[in-house]
């Protein structure tokens, strides 16, 4: 599969890492079956069977020390 970069922060305190946008930058497989390749074999087909997993290169804009808000416990 491609590895597409995303830039993201990284929460130490509980290990969750927030994707804020993809750069853009894609190293290519070249492989026919990857439907993010450049050699992908269905380049005109609009609904092929061809797995569409991003692999993420992750790159950390932002490290907190915290835990992420998803991951706080509910307040009392």
């Amino acid at each position: 599969m491609c590895h597409h970069e995303i830039v993201g922060d990284y929460h130490r305190g509980c290990g969750h890492f927030h994707g804020r946008y993809f750069t853009g930058d894609v190293m290519d497989c070249n492989s026919p079956r990857c439907k993010t390749s450049k050699s992908h074999m269905h380049k005109t087909a609009i609904n092929c069977g061809c797995p569409s997993v991003v692999t993420e290169n992750r790159r950390v804009q932002n490290l907190y020390q915290t835990k992420h808000p998803d991951c706080q416990p509910p307040p009392r």
